[in-house]
């Protein structure tokens, strides 16, 4: 399920709300892909495309290798 950041908030508000900390902990942790996922789209729609080395370089990042 992808969520946007607004929607992965309000799991946060309620989370915290009934005061669960493993589930704010899997709704904070939805929150950042929510952002993050939001920001990458924003940055892809603006830019022109990318070629094959570009795309490999930046999944290594999301994968946590390259850096």
């Amino acid at each position: 399920m992808s969520l946007t950041p607004n929607q992965a908030s309000a799991y946060v508000a309620v989370a915290v709300r009934v005061h669960d900390p493993e589930r704010e902990v899997t709704a904070r942790r939805n929150l950042a892909e929510a952002k993050i996922a939001a920001a990458i789209e924003r940055a892809l729609a603006a830019a022109p495309p990318l070629t094959p080395a570009q795309t490999k370089r930046l999944s290594g990042l999301l994968r946590g290798g390259q850096r």
